[in-house]
């Protein structure tokens, strides 16, 4: 089946009666590969989604119940990979936040479901990547170099503004840590951090660096 001009459209929508009819649905559209997706599913109400990816073809197939949004009957959507991952950016997104504050779960299981969560979403995002596993490594390695590059120039940027607010009178890491709502530590460690990254910047180029080709 032919990619959408838009790879974030589905590639076909289906209206149906019920679950039992959209499950009959996935059934005769769906390979023996098709495997489901319920950690995800859990994530976004089990009761009224259903996920499946399909090797096969190399897509997620979406079955919601339109009750809720006073809609009748369950749409049955077959998602390309990238409009499954835009899909499914909500939930990770949570997922991702009570990583950072594990404060937020209410039981310990939680953590569990959730990295089942993300397992499954990895091989959602896997589809996006070239079957050769040489050639997708190389894509995760091209687009993690990318996101530290662009996270480098976001952390450069913000002890721009640190130093900036600090400037050279005295009293300025308090000043600065006034206005950013931080500590002078927090504050100190941001300028440190940034004199070792230009340190090491420098430090880096050979004491004879080559010459240009000719």
């Amino acid at each position: 089946m032919p990619a959408p001009a838009d790879p974030g459209s589905p590639l076909s929508t289906t209206t149906v009666a019920d679950w039992p009819a959209a499950e009959a649905f996935l059934a005769q559209h769906t390979s023996l590969s098709a495997y489901r997706l319920a950690a995800l599913a859990a994530q976004m109400g089990s009761e009224h989604h259903e996920l499946a990816l399909d090797p096969d073809s190399r897509t997620v197939w979406w079955a919601w119940d339109g009750s809720p949004l006073d809609m009748e009957g369950w749409t049955v959507e077959q998602l390309t990979p990238e409009a499954a991952t835009d899909m499914l950016e909500t939930y990770v997104i949570f997922i991702e936040g009570r990583r950072e504050d594990p404060s937020l779960y209410t039981r310990a299981s939680e953590a569990d479901e959730d990295m089942d969560a993300m397992d499954e979403y990895a091989a959602v995002l896997r589809l996006t990547l070239p079957e050769d596993p040489a050639e997708a490594a190389r894509e995760i390695r091209h687009e993690r170099r990318r996101l530290a590059r662009r996270d480098a120039r976001w952390g450069w940027t913000h002890a721009e503004l640190v130093r900036g607010l600090v400037g050279t009178d005295r009293g300025g890491k308090a000043r600065a840590a006034r206005r950013l709502r931080r500590s002078e530590v927090q504050i100190g460690r941001i300028i440190r951090e940034d004199e070792q990254r230009r340190t090491a910047w420098a430090e880096a180029v050979p004491d004879e660096p080559h010459e240009e080709s000719r």
